[in-house]
């Protein structure tokens, strides 16, 4: 009876989770506006990206996690993970069904650090999970075999190396500077280069244009606030017929309250 109680606690309880979450190379997309260890309760009813994962999978291929997170409202929250390439990116999967799906959710926050990555959710009935992915550490020298049979083991069919013999000396790599566009997204929503952000020092922040996707740069900037790039709504909300200009319906944006929306080009900022 007592075996009996303990599989079923697991079933209940236990999350199936990708053993390669225990050996992530890096977190990526991050969402420039959420912050960690606080509940997610805006904008109701929409899809967000909240960051990703980036690994080496079995094929010595590196790729990533994309963890989207539907907010609660009139509906439960469901939380998404959608593996996709590297060089992809995670808002362009934002709407489609995920590799791993975990629906009922009534409140999820996440909290990162150098050595770990926590997601934390309640169900609606009342039950608290998590969710967690290991760092490696970006000086290891470590060249392992991971998750393999005994057999596998002792004749290896593939290697994971860790990130500094992947990537190459890290001290030789070039960072973006603040300011410096790293995606580059002109006025007819066209990408003119592919995202770099993930070079950027201090992360990077999205100026809204009124496109499913603004231009990126490079720094640490708070949306809405004085002098500040407005704040874009919900790409569920936004996502319709046609591409919203700043000059003629600025209501994709908005900005903290006693400033206003004004317009360079398609640009949304607060003044």
């Amino acid at each position: 009876m007592m075996i009996l109680f303990l599989l079923t606690s697991f079933f209940v309880f236990g999350e199936v989770q990708d053993p390669h979450w225990d050996h992530i190379q890096e977190v990526s997309d991050r969402h420039e506006f959420l912050k960690s260890n606080e509940s997610i309760t805006q904008p109701q009813d929409t899809w967000q990206t909240l960051f990703s994962l980036v690994y080496v999978d079995q094929n010595v291929q590196k790729v990533k996690d994309c963890i989207f997170f539907k907010v609660p409202g009139k509906d439960p929250g469901t939380l998404k993970i959608k593996s996709i390439p590297y060089d992809q990116l995670c808002d362009t999967y934002l709407l489609n069904h995920g590799d791993k799906e975990f629906k009922g959710i009534k409140t999820l926050q996440f909290s990162t650090s150098d050595e770990e990555v926590i997601i934390s959710y309640s169900t609606m009935d009342f039950k608290s999970k998590n969710l967690t992915a290991l760092l490696q550490k970006k000086d290891s020298p470590i060249v392992t075999t991971m998750h393999l049979s005994s057999a596998e083991y002792r004749h290896p069919k593939v290697l994971f190396l860790a990130s500094k013999l992947i990537q190459g000396d890290s001290s030789k790599q070039s960072f973006k500077k603040d300011h410096e566009i790293c995606h580059n997204i002109d006025e007819d929503c066209r990408e003119i280069s592919p995202s770099d952000c993930s070079d950027c020092e201090r992360g990077w922040y999205e100026v809204p244009n009124g496109c499913p996707k603004g231009p990126k740069y490079c720094g640490i900037q708070n949306c809405g606030r004085q002098n500040a790039p407005a704040c874009r709504r919900g790409l569920k909300w936004q996502r319709k017929e046609g591409v919203f200009d700043c000059q003629l319906d600025s209501s994709f944006a908005y900005c903290s309250k006693g400033l206003s929306i004004q317009c360079e080009g398609r640009k949304a900022f607060c003044r």
